[in-house]
């Protein structure tokens, strides 16, 4: 597939320019005005979409998880299941989301984590969904996103190709409006481990737009992902990676964002063609050094 339309004149594809997402993920630390200027600033630097979780964390985690005790530095509470509870939106905070989004013309989607998540984002009109590389092997989620019959951006980290070929039949049993990125789940990523050579990989496997979750350190190769194909770029945002919460030493922020916008986009326009031609532009040396 050439591209999919993925929001209202907004498509994904080869011969458009990256569609490039900002994960806030709960680096907003349950914050709702934190929220609102992380997304504030997304839209000053031309991202194009903000992206958040959604968990019903009773559903999500084991109730052995959630109980034990989690204390330390980047802790919101005395147990998993506080801590989770301290940074996870309610419905009615989500409705504030989603309309500010409108308010200031970026698009805002979620990754839920259940099946209680995706009925919420539903009644919330959410435009598009992402499903985490942690849930690529849960195929009852997937349904249960693949009937809404948005537009699917399917993260493939810690995952094999054959766990990949699953999720996508699942998928495309009620839709082709799929997204596929490669990634690495490891937190930073080493260099050596980002791969991006996956991402042709998956281009000629799924024949569907492919992109890529960034994990590493800095900013270059998140961008230079584009002159590999890819066609979306993800990254973790946060206001300040010294801020206390679990992703924020991970995420990048307004000025590395900025470089990833910028140097995504500009590489994407020297990709150019791949006919080799005389350019106009190089008509007035033609002449002085050729002659004609």
């Amino acid at each position: 597939m050439e591209k999919i339309e993925i929001f209202d004149n907004r498509s994904v594809g080869k011969n458009e320019l990256p569609f490039i997402i900002a994960e806030i993920g709960n680096n907003h630390n349950g914050n709702i005005d934190l929220a609102k200027e992380m997304m504030r600033i997304c839209k000053k630097i031309d991202v194009d979409a903000v992206k958040f979780q959604v968990k019903d964390i009773e559903t999500a985690f084991s109730k052995e998880l959630l109980d034990k005790p989690y204390t330390g530095s980047n802790s919101f509470g005395n147990t998993y299941r506080e801590h989770k509870e301290a940074l996870e939106f309610s419905k009615d905070e989500l409705k504030i989301i989603y309309d500010y989004a409108k308010e200031l013309g970026i698009i805002c989607f979620a990754t839920p984590f259940d099946v209680k998540s995706v009925n919420v984002l539903e009644e919330l009109d959410n435009p598009i969904y992402k499903i985490s590389s942690f849930h690529v092997t849960d195929l009852e989620l997937i349904e249960e996103v693949a009937k809404t019959s948005k537009p699917i951006i399917l993260s493939t980290g810690m995952s094999s190709i054959e766990e990949i070929d699953v999720a996508v039949k699942k998928i495309r049993e009620y839709h082709d409006k799929l997204i596929i990125l490669q990634c690495t789940s490891c937190y930073p990523t080493e260099d050596e481990d980002v791969n991006l050579r996956v991402i042709q990989t998956l281009e000629k496997r799924y024949e569907c737009p492919i992109g890529f979750s960034s994990h590493e350190r800095g900013v270059a190769i998140t961008s230079a992902s584009v002159a590999m194909g890819a066609t979306t770029i993800e990254r973790h945002f946060t206001l300040d990676r010294t801020m206390k919460g679990p992703d924020h030493a991970s995420s990048i922020e307004e000025s590395g964002m900025e470089l990833v916008v910028k140097r995504a986009k500009r590489l994407f326009i020297a990709l150019g063609s791949n006919e080799k031609k005389i350019l106009d532009s190089e008509l007035d040396n033609r002449k002085k050094f050729r002659g004609y």
